[in-house]
């Protein structure tokens, strides 16, 4: 008898059919209850290898096993005579039958009832249909002959950006991702294709004396067909009036170009009213804001030029705007006591929603204010309805996964912060809080690919690196290959923090020492809660316990993140620590 005939008399072939269509209603099931339990993106990676390497061995059962009345035997023991495959046969084909019914049905109300598989590919379609409805406002270029003129041709790229982002049906790629073409010679078609969107605005700012002369254009990135441009000339007497008289001017263009729509309803100016010189000074502070987002003293002389569009224009949204950025950049990076900076916040935070209720700038703010109040149950009410009232922004997104961090809702925190990636794809503080959120959820091959991404568009990108070493150090124990990770990361204290934990699983306890007392000379207390991690990773209690008591006692935000952080595993169950997290206001 033929190799093909007996593989066909002992069911071999029904067997395989069966394995496959079950393996792949189990990886359908698999993919559908992943997200909904919480559980790590590898879970479903985990069962397509399992299945994979199980239909070899269930093609290899089949052929050495056979199914009798007595039970299950080895095909060489069954009598040829008494064979009954025959009839094993005809019942595989009703469970084969069975089976293409239920996946049958399961595909159909995939395609046509929206299930969650479903859901996703509808996702793919509507962002292919809506590609056409996409753009990036490139940074206007700076033809002056004076440099310190650049604040001004970005001030009108934000401008734009802004003004275009409130329209609806049109998906405005985030500034970051913009800006980071400033000063490159990009080719159209590949800025196209990593911020995904299928226009861009582009232009020119050229000041001389009291003249001003801006060029702008709107590009197609496929083929770069000019779909609109326009010139023009003004006095400068009121800078105000002439970046909101373009934008408007842009923006109705644009949603006839793009839209089809008529340009009766442009979106209100964000600075209508304004007073030019407060104005003039908002932008100044952003653009010294936007090239010192972590030095005390860029952060110093951007407060310097905020302070002043305040005091021409006490109720300047935008320059409130400006000051809570600064002292929530002021308050992550301990620049100053802690409770210092969260009260500023709190001001700004309570202004903001006194001048735009209800707006994206004020519930973020706001959220901030409550989660560093350590009223974080009210930061999660407010972040949950702000994505349900904001999907496509990215900022409040992005705030919702940082959140998650929190209260270790990291599926939902997972998918906000790479929904908010896919509007600002180059955003590398975005990624950053995607890894960490990997990193918390022991996602280490999902950490490894975003430190991959973050690294092609940074070398010197900070955090990435901290979350994949220390993932990989709380999921394997390798302590060896985590060092080898962190060796580069440029961010002090998590370099320092990493080293001194990893140092001392290898056995160089002096070195390990010797970080430490870098971090107290450098940092002082505002490392208080890293101390915490080190101390407990080292097996000393007492310090540990100590120094997160110190934490919670200055208010440091670090101490946040201690419901969710493994570091701090030896603690769990400690009453001093259980104290600490109820004192916080954390799970």
């Amino acid at each position: 008898m033929s190799l093909f005939k007996e593989l066909k008399r002992r069911n071999v072939f029904k067997v395989a059919i069966v394995y496959i269509i079950v393996g792949w209603l189990l990886l359908q099931v698999s993919d559908t209850l992943a997200p909904a339990l919480r559980l790590p993106e590898w879970i479903h990676s985990a069962v397509a290898f399992v299945v994979i390497l199980g239909l070899p061995i269930a093609v290899v059962f089949a052929w050495a096993y056979e199914l009798t009345p007595e039970g299950l035997k080895k095909e060489k023991d069954v009598d040829r005579s008494e064979s009954i495959t025959h009839v094993t046969g005809r019942r595989i084909d009703f469970v084969i039958i069975g089976l293409m019914a239920v996946a049958l049905i399961y595909f159909a109300a995939d395609k046509f009832l929206g299930t969650p598989a479903g859901d996703a590919a509808q996702a793919t379609a509507e962002v292919s249909e809506e590609s056409d409805h996409s753009i990036a406002v490139l940074p206007f270029v700076n033809m002056s002959d004076d440099p310190g003129n650049e604040y001004f041709s970005d001030g009108l790229s934000e401008e734009l950006l802004n003004a275009l982002a409130r329209i609806g049906g049109l998906k405005v790629t985030g500034r970051t991702s913009s800006f980071a073409f400033k000063n490159q010679n990009t080719d159209l078609r590949e800025i196209g294709r990593l911020l995904n969107v299928a226009n861009v605005l582009e232009g020119s700012v050229r000041k001389y004396e009291n003249r001003v002369r801006i060029t702008a254009q709107l590009i197609k990135t496929d083929d770069g067909y000019h779909l609109w441009s326009e010139t023009f000339d003004r006095e400068l007497d009121d800078i105000f009036a002439i970046q909101e008289e373009i934008a408007g001017h842009v923006t109705g263009a644009l949603k006839i170009a793009l839209l089809g729509s008529p340009s009766n309803q442009n979106a209100p100016a964000t600075n209508a009213g304004r007073n030019p010189q407060a104005y003039e000074e908002y932008l100044r502070g952003m653009y010294v804001y936007q090239h010192n987002i972590d030095d005390a003293e860029g952060l110093t002389r951007a407060r310097e030029h905020f302070t002043r569009a305040l005091e021409i224009d006490p109720d300047y949204l935008d320059a409130h705007l400006g000051m809570y950025k600064i002292w929530d950049r002021w308050h992550r990076n301990g620049h100053g006591p802690f409770d210092d900076s969260a009260e500023q916040i709190a001001i700004y935070a309570a202004k903001l929603e006194q001048l735009a209720p209800g707006s994206p700038q004020s519930v973020e703010a706001n959220a901030r204010s409550a989660t560093i109040g350590w009223n974080v149950v009210r930061a999660d009410e407010i972040l949950e309805d702000a994505v349900k009232q904001y999907p496509q922004n990215p900022s409040i997104l992005a705030r919702w996964g940082g959140q998650t961090i929190i209260n270790g809702e990291f599926a939902s925190g997972m998918a906000a912060v790479r929904h908010a990636i896919r509007l600002d794809p180059l955003s590398l503080e975005n990624l950053s809080l995607l890894s960490a959120i990997q990193h918390r959820s022991s996602d280490c091959a999902g950490a490894q690919e975003t430190v991959n991404r973050a690294l092609e568009l940074d070398e010197q990108a900070g955090r990435v690196r901290y979350h994949l070493a220390m993932c990989i150090f709380e999921t394997t124990g390798n302590a060896a290959k985590a060092l080898e990770i962190v060796r580069s990361e440029p961010l002090g204290f998590m370099y320092d923090t990493s080293h001194a934990i990893l140092l001392q699983h290898l056995g160089d306890q002096d070195s390990a020492q010797h970080r430490v007392d870098s971090m107290v000379a450098d940092y002082g207390d505002s490392a208080s809660y890293q101390y915490g991690q080190i101390y407990a990773q080292w097996g000393d209690i007492n310090k540990a316990l100590s120094w997160l008591e110190t934490a919670w006692e200055i208010r440091d935000p670090g101490l946040l993140q201690a419901g969710t952080d493994s570091l701090l595993d030896p603690l769990r169950g400690e009453p001093r620590f259980i104290k600490v997290l109820e004192s916080a206001g954390l799970r």
